[in-house]
């Protein structure tokens, strides 16, 4: 089966496409000039890219005739990017030249990853009968793209689901991203200031999130809709960060909590219930890493790359 991605230079995308190979797809991914290869380094080779600042990128997709296509890209997903709509709004012209494009080619299955941002802030765990409420531009494009998405293939024979990813971590997550970050100065025993650290969080380590995606290509009945990928437990990040010293064996007194204020508007609760995934994909939470299992693989990897 030939599968086309879209970022699969990014953390999410580059773990799919990793995650694809393994199991034996044929793996398509778009690039452009800018793209760093950086997280594909141990696979680059065994994907064939196609690079989007070439005027017949198109052309070359529709010679592929791609299978399904999983559409991971996105820009501006950095904090001071959220609420820049003009940012955003390009990654909905981008999303609609990829549906477009599928449309074209007539894919029979269409993935694309949401984001728990369209839900807004809520003091419970979200489900897909949530309403969304964005309160960033960010959230706001990502809930335009899944209508778009919806509406396209409504009106056609292709397959869609939209993913609302909560918070995933795990081997390559951008470095100057909260994790990555403070593994990397623990590694070299350096204090780190943060807030109280309250909020809490539904961690899912990315190989779980992979493997769910995984089963959305298996699936030969149409399920198509929006679905919360997620874990189901939420944890303090205070509570996070103390696990991952303690898993490091260094002082948990390099971690300066309470040493800056909070960010005003705080969404102090990020979390999903994945009950629906659960019941159409006959997926069961047992089959999840422990926390501490992924933590442990996710600092061994920092280790790695700082030796």
């Amino acid at each position: 089966m030939k599968i086309l991605i879209t970022g699969a230079t990014g953390f999410i995308g580059s773990n799919i496409a990793k995650g694809l190979l393994e199991q034996g797809y044929d793996v398509y991914a778009t690039y452009r000039n800018s793209s760093s290869f950086d997280k594909c380094t141990p696979f680059r080779n065994q994907i064939s890219w196609i690079n989007t600042d070439n005027k017949d990128w198109k052309d070359q997709v529709k010679e592929i005739m791609p299978d399904q296509i999983i559409h991971a890209a996105w820009g501006g997903i950095e904090s001071g990017d959220r609420n820049n709509w003009e940012l955003q709004l390009r990654n909905f012209w981008l999303a609609k030249e990829y549906f477009d494009l599928a449309m074209a080619c007539q894919v029979k299955k269409i993935i694309a990853l949401g984001s728990q941002a369209e839900y807004g802030r809520n003091d419970f765990p979200a489900s897909e009968i949530t309403a969304p409420k964005p309160d960033d531009a960010y959230g706001a494009v990502k809930t335009l793209s899944a209508n778009y998405l919806r509406n396209l293939c409504d009106n056609s024979i292709a397959e869609w689901y939209w993913i609302r990813v909560f918070s995933v971590f795990g081997e390559g997550e951008n470095s100057n991203w909260l994790m990555p970050t403070v593994i990397s100065k623990l590694l070299i025993g350096e204090p780190i200031q943060l807030t109280s650290c309250q909020q809490k969080y539904n961690y899912l380590y990315i190989n779980d999130f992979v493997t769910q995606i995984l089963s959305i290509l298996l699936q030969n009945e149409n399920k198509s809709g929006i679905y919360n990928i997620c874990h189901t437990e939420s944890i303090a990040l205070k509570d996070l960060l103390l696990k991952i010293a303690s898993l490091m064996n260094v002082a948990p007194g390099l971690l300066q909590f309470g040493a800056i204020p909070q960010r005003q508007r705080q969404n102090m609760l990020i979390a999903g219930d994945n009950t629906k995934f659960k019941e159409q994909f006959d997926f069961d939470d047992d089959s999840l890493s422990e926390l501490t299992t992924g933590l442990a693989k996710t600092i061994e990897y920092h280790k790695n790359r700082q030796e």
